[in-house]
């Protein structure tokens, strides 16, 4: 199972700057980031290997900043206090409550075979949201199943149909778990040789048999015989296999997976969920997906204004308090799917300088499907992509208080611990389904898409796939159609093994990993990897302390790697409070930080070292004073040295040569060698 490491997420005391972390560095093509000859014929500032990149690049949004490069960065600033779940006074789930919560959640993957759903009419969009949940999200019905045991303690647990979490909860432990406990009436005891249950239709392994070709073989079974108080003999179960029919004892089967059932608890809640759901029609599964932590979301705050309203009344308070306006930051569904994109619109007037940021929070992230968008990587690089506003929307500068077509940009300041991407493959035009194939791998690096300058840029941010929800059509057609679930389940004990099924409502099939990432995905369900540590807003480390999760304590004091230097990024640790490693810090300021000297280094450098310390100071304070210019050399002026001399950035500044142990300019935190370099 994966660790949480809880950090804010923050940044230096200027903001973060503006951008991604996804750089154009010259000699190297702007998108595939192999060497490069050509460049953008109208800007002169990006490279290319081929004309098709060239072209993929320009739709990709180099459109958006072409002319524009030369702009002087924006600093990010932080976003507004009321985005942050540190500002609210009385939290719906705590930190320390929220910490406790993933420490006793194995969030790695569940045990396989997944059990399948029946469908009553139409519920194939609820059968899939439901089942992929189950399987990728362990956290969501982990604060469902424990909302239900504290009811039922409390004596406050109400009739089916009162509570959705509850009924959440229900659903998930007698109808999407594998080895659920089936109702007594549809049960029978197997004896006290045998610790399980079996009820009709369920998957059931044969073992022990006389007959050893049939050990290991997989049956349903058709038949109980129940064994009656006198007779000696024990129940008998009939098993339909795939060529034959067997009768065995309860001691010779084991339970594989349980017989489908239709999760009604959950469907009588479609007109609640949304006002346009109707039993029986076809509705989309992105809407159920939301309208679900929607209403989990909205089951919390009224019950946490109850609970602030009894307070009040304990402590004798005339004023009853009241749920904060952004008290939803702190509920379980943004504790798990939350994250903040930002928005900058910034003046195209060099002189200046006038920009505007916008904060929003998310739940999933919706990627437009269009020509250039081969892969998951291109769609984000698309939502990530900078744009011009037309001329019919033109953008009020309060800097010159002048109309202008501005340069929007929005960026991912924040990522969730669960992330959903959905893919727009419903459009009102046409036959109204996009059906462009889109791959996407068991693995996405979300790196390059946050905002640049992040505390954790010198890590690539992975995560892993759990779950793909495909909505199948005939003919394109959007109006009608089928969904199914590929669900990821665990193998081995430790997790270490995995294999893909594909749920088919009540039909389960293991799959193979080439079939699954060969689907049209409309929804794509990943998990932050269990070996890297996962940002998530609003905690600190004495919350998670608090919440007594040792692993996490183990993360939060990990070392943290040095920030670098004039935008540069550096791969070694940093060794003091100032946030560089020993080499930067002695190119800045010329000699070793105090923490690394010694008594056997305590000498006075040599004139040769002084020498160099003050080479790389004048280096140093060269960059900066370039940086401040506001445009810089064309690349076609510098195309004959372009192998030998510094790079000119968007910035203004220079930019050394990416060699093979640099970080590699996409963004993705991995050195050159290994990432682009290795086809380069």
């Amino acid at each position: 199972s994966g660790v949480f490491k809880a950090i804010e997420w923050s940044a230096s005391a200027t903001g973060m700057e503006a951008g991604t972390l996804r750089l154009a560095k010259d000699g190297l093509c702007a998108l595939c980031y192999s060497k490069a000859t050509m460049l953008c014929s109208k800007c002169k500032q990006r490279w290319y290997c081929t004309a098709a990149c060239q072209a993929k690049d320009w739709l990709l949004g180099h459109k958006g900043d072409c002319g524009l490069m030369d702009l002087a960065p924006a600093a990010v600033p932080f976003p507004p206090p009321a985005m942050l779940p540190d500002s609210v006074e009385c939290p719906v789930v705590s930190d320390a409550s929220w910490c406790k919560l993933l420490s006793s959640t194995d969030v790695g993957l569940r045990r396989g075979p997944p059990r399948g759903l029946r469908n009553v009419g139409n519920t194939c969009y609820m059968n899939a949201v439901l089942q992929g949940l189950y399987y990728s999200v362990p956290p969501l019905f982990k604060a469902c199943e424990e909302h239900r045991v504290e009811h039922v303690a409390n004596g406050t647990c109400s009739a089916a149909g009162s509570c959705f979490r509850c009924d959440m909860a229900t659903v998930a432990s007698t109808c999407i778990d594998p080895l659920a406990q089936v109702p007594a009436e549809s049960s029978i005891g197997s004896g006290p040789r045998c610790e399980s249950t079996f009820a009709i239709g369920d998957y059931v392994v044969l073992q022990g048999v006389k007959n050893s070709e049939l050990n290991g073989q997989i049956g349903v079974i058709e038949q109980i015989t129940a064994a009656t108080l006198d007779d000696e003999n024990e129940a008998r179960f009939g098993i339909r296999l795939r060529e034959t029919r067997v009768t065995v004892g309860p001691c010779n089967l084991q339970l594989r997976c349980r017989l489908a059932v239709a999760p009604s608890e959950v469907a009588q809640w479609l007109p609640r969920l949304n006002s346009e759901f109707t039993f029986g029609m076809q509705e989309d599964a992105h809407e159920f997906l939301r309208s679900v932590l929607r209403l989990v979301e909205d089951e919390e705050l009224t019950e946490h204004a109850d609970v602030l309203r009894r307070r009040a009344g304990m402590d004798g308070s005339a004023e009853n308090k009241t749920v904060a306006a952004n008290a939803d930051l702190t509920a379980s569904p943004s504790r798990i799917f939350g994250g903040i994109v930002v928005s900058q619109s910034r003046c195209p007037n060099k002189e200046c300088g006038g920009c505007s940021n916008a904060f929003e929070a998310f739940m999933d992230l919706s990627l437009n499907i269009t020509e250039a968008t081969d892969t998951v990587e291109d769609a984000l690089r698309f939502f990530t992509a900078p744009e011009r506003l037309d001329k019919q929307n033109p953008w009020t500068c309060s800097g010159c208080n002048k109309k202008v077509r501005a340069q929007r940009q929005t960026t991912i300041y924040s990522v969730p611990n669960f992330l959903v991407l959905h893919l727009k493959r419903f459009r009102y035009e046409g036959r109204g389904k996009v059906t462009r194939p889109v791959t996407y791998s068991s693995e996405l690096n979300m790196r390059p898409f946050l905002c640049a300058s992040t505390q954790d840029s010198g890590k690539p941010l992975v995560y892993e796939l759990r779950a793909v929800v495909v909505h199948l059509d005939k003919f394109g057609f959007s109006h009608f159609g089928h969904y199914v679930t590929y669900v990821r389940c665990a193998v081995s004990g430790d997790g270490t093994r995995s294999q893909w099924h594909v749920l088919d409502d009540s039909v389960g099939t293991e799959v193979s990993e080439q079939e699954v990432m060969s689907q049209q995905a409309y929804l794509l369900i990943y998990a932050a990897s269990a070996t890297l540590p996962v940002l998530r807003r609003g905690s600190s480390a004495a919350a998670v302390s608090q919440g007594g999760n040792s692993a996490i304590a183990e993360l939060e004091s990990a070392p943290v790697r040095c920030r670098g230097r004039d935008g540069e990024v550096c791969s070694f640790f940093a060794c003091n409070s100032d946030g560089l490693c020993t080499r930067c810090f002695q190119a800045e300021n010329g000699t070793r930080p105090a923490e690394a000297t010694n008594s056997a280094s305590e000498a006075k450098p040599t004139a040769a070292a002084a020498a160099a310390a003050a080479a790389a100071t004048a280096t140093t304070q060269s960059s900066k004073a370039s940086s401040k210019s506001s445009t810089g050399a064309l690349p076609s002026q510098a195309k004959t040295t372009a192998a030998k001399a510094a790079v000119p950035s968007s910035s203004g500044g220079k930019a050394k040569k990416v060699g093979a142990n640099d970080q590699c300019p996409c963004g993705s935190g991995r050195k050159y060698k290994k990432c682009h370099g290795s086809s380069a």
